[in-house]
């Protein structure tokens, strides 16, 4: 995209330029994918530990209060 402008501005366009640019824009897609799902498996650990935790000491309450009747 930044090629077409300079190319429409009358400036000379190096092939290599353009080819660096889209190497580094997937290079920047890939790493932003990486990041999206790294942040969505921390999230989903997280929350998968705490309910696990949470349904735990719900059974722990339940066989407590069992215990005493």
């Amino acid at each position: 995209m930044e090629g077409n402008k300079r190319e429409e501005s009358g400036e000379k366009v190096k092939i290599y330029d353009k080819d660096m640019y889209i190497s580094q824009e997937k290079l920047r897609t890939i790493a932003i994918i990486i990041v999206i799902f790294v942040i969505g498996f921390i999230t989903g650990y997280i929350s998968s530990n705490f309910l696990n935790s949470s349904e735990e000491n719900i059974n722990n309450n339940n066989s407590n209060y069992q215990n005493e009747n």
